[in-house]
């Protein structure tokens, strides 16, 4: 009777939807009080008293503090309020249940709508253990404290990091799909990083993205053959593209043992002073890059490595003369042990 009852719950539950819960409530409530009413119970039919009272019954609590004492009292609450109450609350709890489940299950399946993020890091690709090492790597980075990452895949596989509340999850059916892109909040990301299953995932996913996104989004890519990365800066300008340098990183580890320790170092946020880029404010005018080279390591125990002028570091200018005049926008890239923050700097 027991499995036959909760059977039977489940089901009405399924079907049930809240406006539906809330009008079986109100005809609970409603109904009650009438019958109460009608049975001359003028204490439990009193406002400040029915609902404390309603609410005890149809939730089984029973304190025993308020109960009906006249015949048609008892037979109004025997037949209608509880077994009725039982119900609505019943099923109340089931639909919350069910509510929540639902709720955590499209997260953990990647169904969930993303779509009111904003600056938020978008991560497109799933390739196992380097898809989890760029996490890790942006995690140990302060400036992606407090952010949201979504990870974006087309496997089907559920959330591969349900314990880290800052990496969210969704599964789509295509990379390029314009309602799926909507779902993600892409024209509202900051960062956006393209790493498909292949070359040619990774190609036409940057393709459709680099037109959609923000303006002043970051977008990266990477490839392994380097034809391909070579086609995509030249349909994509606003796309930052990186490609395998193996066989340098090897030539240059031969020739100059350890440069392949530096070249690891420099790129990880988890393994000391590492590689950053910071804007000099416009308002500063014109400073020598000696000055700054010296201020740096001076004042903050950093390294300058060089300088651009555009955002996206199109000209860079690495170990640049001591007398190259710096203006206000260009971009610094310096080693340190962390992240400098403009103010830190003597501008003047």
């Amino acid at each position: 009777m027991f499995h036959l009852l909760a059977r039977l719950l489940r089901r009405l539950t399924s079907r049930l939807s809240w406006q539906n819960l809330l009008l079986l409530l109100l005809l609970q409530v409603g109904g009650s009080w009438l019958l109460l009413h009608l049975a001359g119970e003028r204490e439990l039919a009193s406002p400040s008293v029915f609902f404390y009272y309603n609410a005890v019954v149809i939730s089984t609590v029973g304190f025993g503090d308020y109960s009906p004492v006249t015949q048609a009292g008892r037979w109004a609450v025997a037949l209608f309020q509880i077994p009725f109450g039982l119900l609505v609350f019943g099923s109340f709890i089931g639909k919350l249940t069910q509510t929540l489940v639902t709720w955590v299950r499209r997260g953990m399946s990647g169904k969930a709508d993303y779509s009111h993020f904003s600056g938020h890091t978008l991560l497109f690709g799933w390739n196992g253990v380097q898809t989890e090492r760029i996490i890790d790597l942006l995690l140990a980075d302060s400036t992606s404290r407090g952010q949201q990452i979504l990870l974006c895949v087309t496997q089907e596989m559920e959330h591969p990091f349900p314990e880290r509340p800052e990496v969210r999850f969704a599964r789509l059916h295509s990379f390029t799909h314009p309602d799926e892109l909507v779902r993600v909040g892409l024209a509202k990301a900051s960062r956006i990083l393209i790493d498909g299953e292949d070359d040619d995932q990774t190609l036409t996913t940057s393709l459709a993205l680099s037109a959609k996104a923000a303006p002043d989004a970051h977008l990266c890519a990477w490839f392994t053959e380097s034809s391909k990365a070579e086609l995509l800066r030249l349909h994509c300008p606003n796309v930052e593209v990186s490609s395998s340098k193996e066989a340098e990183i090897l030539v240059r580890s031969l020739q100059d043992p350890g440069a392949s320790l530096i070249q690891e170092q420099i790129f990880s946020t988890l393994l000391g002073p590492t590689l950053y880029r910071i804007q000099v404010p416009q308002h500063v005018g014109s400073l020598a890059y000696g000055l700054l080279l010296s201020r740096f390591k001076q004042e903050h125990n950093a390294t300058l490595l060089g300088t651009s002028s555009q955002a996206r570091g199109q000209d860079i200018e690495l170990n640049p003369a001591a007398d190259t005049r710096v203006r206000g926008g260009s971009f610094l890239y310096y080693i340190c042990s962390e992240r400098l923050q403009g103010a830190q700097v003597s501008w003047e």
